[in-house]
């Protein structure tokens, strides 16, 4: 890399000024706990805004949320942090490396194409008008582009921690709209590669239409099947569209090169990515920005900004009322189904005044562990829940402080985009909490006049987030798990999805339910995960956390499978099969069930193996108590190699002699129960699989008129009984005999 000229200072005294927006004091605490590259003396931030918004935050509305950014864009900001711009042409990577530089440095990746894209799907009145042209290819006018991207600098994310722009400036009239509003950028990193290198990958490029990402089918392709079948093609990305770009680039360069080329830094990007990364992060580290974490991995989030919230979004009225807002600080909630669990154990009320523990970021916690025997209370240290022995006891969950931070997760799609907005406007107004979510849902909820808070890396969340709340289906509590590679957060599910069987909660209640986690004292059920290692050789090439089951299959390949399998160092077998599953007991009632093996209580301290299609009359599942540690290896006289995927995603190819590890993992998933960790799981089977549900035999004495009724009660959403079964008398006795 090769610098044209020194960057010039920052911001002149005169630019320095207070920040436009009023950061919500539920956040403040927020701000200290998550990573920053450095700390300078940290801007105070006013609100600036109309006289007609001076009144309460409950007469705003998504329809005044463009106007309200509009006048916000008039006052020039404190910009605490450097910024840098990346400018290149189509195909030379700039998402992909600002992604990677978001995650190793802590600056805010703000793309004008993403930005575009959630303005136009939430129709904003940025969106509206910018829709024909996004529709047509076109490029987006000025007016449009400007006030949107300005708005977004003004947060109090890109003041502290930084920002990388991708996609803008691309005029003049949008450097000095730039320069205008305060800001200023220290390098700009500009990217060169051969026309042809770039058509390459061009043709290649895809879109992720769900997360906004971008893949590349040869460079960076997608990491599970999933994924990779709902990729599209960008609409400039066609044969006849590419020439405009590189002509729409050059006319583009060529008007801002005296603005660039001062404080300009050529990289070349006809390299591999690690190489360009590391080019770049040392420039960076020349300017300050320190390195947070290693480059060369894709982060799988970014970070956001920070803000006050106006309640009405998407023409929706606010279902926070002037009494909710009232009695926010009461500590008057309904009493949890645990409370008979407590009483039996004869414990009475718990001290909940902060001990030691509650020095941390995360609020200290204690867990009351009962055998059916005896309980016994726990201390929980760093608020990190994992297991101390065989996870056959009933847990509760009991709050030593109130809990500051909550990671609120949603099916993605914009389907549940109203239901997020709620759930955070009620976290932040009503419960004053902190509220993360992740960086495509900060993107949205930014288009929606709603800021909320999210991440750059998930490598430290299980020290900031207290519990967890997901609007969705079964896969987002998979999804969970792969966010938290230590300890977990106590799980609150709310079934918005379509089987719903580890969702027993209704987001009808939501309130109710939440009022009652957050007093604490209700049960968890310890969801064993296993911990699975690819190793080639005598190196551990790659390891992943799975809540389900890990597959080892013969993909596409006409050969049976031909695995080795080792139990504690021990030769068991070796399978000879369409594959082979290893299972938690929370696993069993999914792929591994249908493949024949049982159905285990998730309490149950287990690692099922399950064959696939075994070649063999004798092969039988196997139940393997929790400690053993499973070796699976690709024969060396196998026909073909073995793939391997983890809870349905990740997909990885296993070479001959390649070997996987698989054991129980120190931390499970902990899930707030309804009622219990049986209760829960019985009513997900009645539910969702209609689990011995027959015509019940009648008896060889008729009776006028029977006193049993024909068939097993139905469930209905929430795992209860039907109101008409539950107000029979003789249905309720039947329900105790069974």
């Amino acid at each position: 890399m090769e610098a044209f000229a020194h960057s010039t200072p920052l911001l002149s005294s005169s630019a320095v000024r207070d920040l436009p927006t009023r950061l919500h004091p539920s956040h403040r605490p927020l701000r200290a706990a998550l990573p920053r590259r450095r700390r300078r003396q940290p801007p105070r931030c006013e609100a600036s805004t109309s006289s007609a918004s001076n009144s309460s935050a409950s007469n705003l509305s998504a329809s005044n949320s463009s106007a309200s950014n509009s006048s916000a864009s008039n006052s020039p900001p404190v910009q605490g942090a450097p910024g840098f711009v990346l400018w290149g042409p189509p195909g030379s990577g700039k998402s992909t490396l600002c992604e990677s530089l978001s995650n190793s440095h802590g600056l805010v990746h703000i793309s004008t194409g993403a930005l575009l894209r959630a303005h136009v799907l939430y129709e904003t009145d940025w969106g509206v008008k910018a829709r024909p042209f996004v529709r047509a290819t076109a490029p987006v006018p000025d007016d449009i582009v400007i006030p949107m991207v300005l708005e977004r600098l003004r947060q109090v994310d890109c003041a502290d921690r930084g920002f990388l722009l991708d996609g803008f400036p691309r005029n003049n009239h949008q450097h000095a709209a730039l320069t205008e509003a305060g800001f200023d950028y220290s390098v700009a990193f500009m990217l060169h590669a051969p026309r042809d290198t770039l058509s390459r990958r061009i043709r290649y490029r895809r879109l992720d239409p769900e997360t906004d990402s971008l893949y590349n089918l040869k460079l960076r392709p997608a990491d599970s099947q999933e994924v990779l079948e709902r990729l599209v093609v960008l609409d400039k990305d066609l044969g006849a569209n590419v020439a405009e770009l590189f002509a729409t680039y050059g006319k583009n360069t060529a008007e801002m090169y005296d603005h660039l080329a001062s404080r300009a830094a050529r990289v070349d990007a006809d390299r591999p990515l690690e190489e360009i990364l590391e080019d770049i992060a040392t420039e960076l580290e020349v300017k300050g920005v320190k390195r947070q974490s290693e480059i060369g991995e894709l982060p799988s989030a970014r970070v956001s900004p920070m803000v006050a919230t106006p309640p009405n979004v998407l023409g929706r009225p606010s279902s926070i009322t002037e009494q909710d807002l009232k009695s926010a600080d009461s500590t008057n909630r309904p009493i949890s189904a645990a409370a008979a669990m407590r009483a039996q154990a004869g414990l009475g009320q718990l001290d909940l005044k902060e001990g030691k523990g509650g020095q941390g970021v995360k609020s200290p916690i204690t867990l009351i562990r009962c055998d059916g025997y005896m309980c016994e209370r726990e201390s929980v240290e760093g608020s990190h829940i994992a297991f101390r022995g065989a996870a056959t006891e009933q847990v509760m969950l009991v709050w030593n402080k109130d809990p500051k931070t909550v990671l609120l997760l949603a099916k993605r799609g914009p389907a549940l985009m109203g239901n997020v907005l709620e759930a955070a406007r009620y976290f932040l107004e009503v419960k004053k909490l902190n509220v993360i979510v992740e960086p495509q849902v900060q993107t949205q909820a930014i288009a929606n006049g709603l800021y909320l808070d999210t991440f750059s890396s998930t490598k430290s969340l299980h020290e900031i987030v207290d519990f967890v709340v997901c609007l969705g289906g079964d896969g987002l509590i998979l999804h969970v798990s792969s966010l938290f590679k230590q300890a977990v957060p106590p799980v609150i599910s709310f079934n918005l999805g379509s089987l719903g069987f580890l969702t027993p909660f209704q987001y009808d209640h939501f309130r109710t339910e939440v009022e009652d986690v957050m007093k604490g004292n209700c049960n968890l059920s310890l969801r064993m995960r296993l911990t699975c290692r690819i190793v080639r050789g005598d190196e551990i090439r790659k390891e992943f956390e799975v809540l389900n089951e890990v597959v080892v299959d013969r993909g596409s390949s006409p050969y049976l499978c031909n695995l080795d399998c080792f139990c504690d160092g021990k030769y068991i077998t070796t399978v000879q099969a369409d594959g082979i599953i290893m299972s938690t007991p929370t696993g069993s009632t999914a792929y591994s069930m249908s493949a024949g093996g049982s159905m285990v209580h998730p309490s149950v301290p287990a690692i099922l193996f399950t064959p696939i299609c075994p070649h063999s009359l004798s092969f039988r599942p196997i139940v393997f108590p929790d400690s053993a540690k499973i070796r699976i290896q690709i024969s060396e006289e196998a026909r073909s190699h073995a793939w391997a995927s983890f809870d349905g995603k990740s997909r990885q190819q296993l070479q001959r002699g390649d070997s996987m590890i698989i054991e129980m993992n120190l931390y499970p998933v902990p899930t707030v129960n309804k009622t219990d960790h049986t209760g829960d799981w019985f009513q997900s089977l009645d539910r969702a699989f209609n689990f011995n549900s027959r015509a019940i035999q009648k008896s060889l004495e008729p009776q006028h008129p029977p006193k049993r009724p024909p068939v097993r009660p139905p469930a209905t959403g929430n795992g209860a009984l039907s109101e008409e079964f539950a107000m029979d008398g003789n249905a309720e006795h039947e329900v105790k005999s069974l």
